[in-house]
């Protein structure tokens, strides 16, 4: 879903009369591609743009409060470079979906200092650039590699191609004559700047002199600002919620209404119901409604498809595990056949005879003593091969106990985790995966740091280089991530399979880590106690009196390919309650 040519027009006209000659007092970054320019207005104005490929868009927030994450380097730069500088204009160039904002501002020696924000909502190839007063790019919101658009940082920005058709073509009624010339009529036209309104015409309007008549009607709308927004959807907008999402003409933003709405499902042929229409005072207010609940209908279902993904690759994981140790079981009980070798070669050691690596004698367990093979080690001495023999026969019942213990636990995990493929499936309101989320942390997953928005954009790869040290009562170093990206590296690049793993259950928090050296089967009490606290200390549940945190050995941790930084699965762990606090002792950072 993209902006009408028309929609876009609307709202840059009505951001430029709030906006310009007004300072910015901040850019906030709320992830994803983002942004929100922060104004000095007496409304206290936010603009938003949003480079988000699958819904790029602009247009004013209003005076309220937004859920501000960690900024990217990008936004980190546009504070830097914006944060006190005056929009001197904010304009779209005619017939393309390119918005341009410029601004002014004094530098520290007193001198004029100019900055450009382009922002190209182009689909999947959306971005924003930061120019200098000369046009050179400074800095970029996405790093593309395409074709079509790879921006670059220290050359002269260059526009979009493709739209070489519309040039000279004015933004208003004079552009009915130029439409008809070029174009072959207002049809042509619209089919190149505005899909929206060319399908609203080709089902509302036979004739060219109707059809003229339209165009002229969303010329005078864009030279005179005289607009009437509609949000057209599949159902009212406030009966709307998680859990569905919209077919492709099945949530609509105009900027004046249609001559002929669409039905729902259209877009499969169907011919379902006329859409609901909902009206707004501003082109802003129509979009932040249309745009956001579609966003919102989005993050849900890649959340709530995140979560179904998880809980469909553990039960394959555990499946494929419980084959293989079926097959093990079967190996393990077949080793009586080396007690019966062993048994053959003792009994037989006067008369065997040594073929290379076999030794050929009688069968104990055949009245005829038929002659039996027994594999041989030739470096051996046969009673020392037999004692070998013995030793596998040993070894094997010892794993059939073993095995038939470690199926029954991956057998009894299974039909768990195959118990919460029908929740994943059906979940369709946070309430449900709220559930679904509790479950999967009972049984050992624990989940990255819960944000109420969209997942982060991806920075560089760092090394983390800082944990948080402590040591226990009993000498054993106590280690704490400080960061999704570090806990990560503590628990796979540091941790040993034999070190203790700690976390508070179901909670965002700090990986711990407890060396153990000696390759100890269990904590001691003191140690595990300290670190429980600290797990506890360190994750969202500082406040609360007593805490659950799961521990076991580094060896049962393991992650999943596209897990999030800090989110892990745990094969088996024990729980532990502990109450948050650190040890009196001074903690050192490495």
């Amino acid at each position: 879903m993209t902006m009408d040519q028309f929609l876009l027009h609307a709202v840059v006209s009505e951001a430029a009369s709030r906006l310009v000659e007004h300072e910015v007092l901040r850019v906030v970054y709320l992830g994803r591609c983002r942004y929100v320019l922060r104004f000095t207005t007496p409304s206290r104005d936010n603009l938003l743009l949003c480079a988000r490929p699958d819904l790029p868009r602009l247009h004013l927030l209003g005076a309220r409060r937004v859920d501000e994450v960690p900024p990217d380097r990008f936004a980190a730069r546009l504070d830097q470079e914006l944060a006190g500088a005056v929009l001197a204009s904010l304009t779209k160039r005619p017939w393309d979906r390119v918005v341009e904002m410029r601004f002014r501002l004094r530098d520290r020696e007193g001198g004029a200092v100019e900055r450009c924000l382009v922002f190209e909502l182009l689909g999947r190839s959306a971005n924003l650039f930061l120019l200098d007063a000369r046009g050179v790019v400074l800095g970029y919101c996405r790093d593309l590699r395409s074709e079509f658009r790879t921006p670059t940082a220290g050359v002269r920005y260059q526009p979009p191609p493709g739209r070489e058709t519309l040039d000279g073509i004015p933004v208003g009624p004079e552009a009915i004559d130029v439409a008809r010339d070029r174009f072959g009529g207002a049809r042509g036209f619209l089919e190149k700047v505005s899909p929206l309104f060319a399908r609203d015409l080709d089902a509302a309007v036979a004739d060219a002199a109707a059809a003229e008549r339209r165009l002229a009607a969303l010329l005078e709308a864009t030279r005179s600002d005289a607009w009437s927004p509609v949000v057209y959807s599949v159902r009212p907008l406030h009966e709307m919620s998680e859990g569905e999402v919209p077919g492709r003409n099945d949530l609509l933003v105009s900027p004046l209404p249609l001559l002929a709405p669409p039905c729902s499902g259209n877009e499969r042929g169907g011919r379902g119901a006329r859409l609901a229409s909902t009206a707004f005072d501003s082109p802003s207010a129509a979009t932040e409604a249309g745009f956001g609940l579609l966003e919102r209908l989005r993050d849900f279902k890649d959340l709530r498809d995140h979560h179904e993904a998880l809980v469909r690759r553990e039960i394959e994981r555990l499946a494929t595990l419980t084959g293989k140790l079926e097959v093990e079981l079967d190996r393990a009980r077949a080793s009586d056949r080396y007690r019966r070798l062993g048994e053959a070669l003792l009994a037989g050691l006067s008369v065997a005879r040594v073929e290379g690596d076999t030794a050929i004698v009688p069968d104990p367990y055949d009245a005829a003593g038929a002659p039996m093979a027994v594999p041989i080690d030739p470096a051996l001495p046969l009673p020392e091969n037999a004692r070998v023999l013995f030793e596998r026969y040993k070894k094997g019942k010892r794993g059939v106990i073993t095995i038939q213990q470690r199926l029954q636990a991956v057998r009894r995990r299974l039909h768990e985790w195959q118990a919460l493929a029908g929740p994943a499936a059906d979940t369709r309101t946070p309430e449900d995966l709220d559930r679904l989320r509790d479950e999967m942390a009972r049984l050992g997953l624990v989940h990255a740091p819960r944000s109420s928005k969209s997942p982060r954009a991806v920075r560089p790869k760092e090394e983390p280089t800082r944990v948080r040290r402590h040591t226990s009562p009993d000498g054993l170093a106590i280690l704490v991530g400080k960061s999704g990206q570090e806990n990560d590296t503590l628990t796979f690049r540091v941790a040993s399979p034999w070190d203790f793993w700690l976390h508070a259950a179901d909670r965002p928090g700090a990986h711990v880590i407890v060396r153990n050296p000696q390759r100890l089967k269990a904590l001691p009490e003191r140690t595990l106690k300290l670190a429980a606290e600290i797990a506890a200390f360190h994750s969202g549940a500082r406040q609360e009196s007593r805490v659950d945190v799961h521990y076991t050995q580094r060896k049962h941790v393991h992650k999943k390919k596209g897990m999030p930084s800090g989110q892990v699965l745990l094969r088996r762990f024990r729980t532990i309650q502990a109450t948050p606090r650190l040890p009196t002792s001074s903690v050192e950072d490495v």
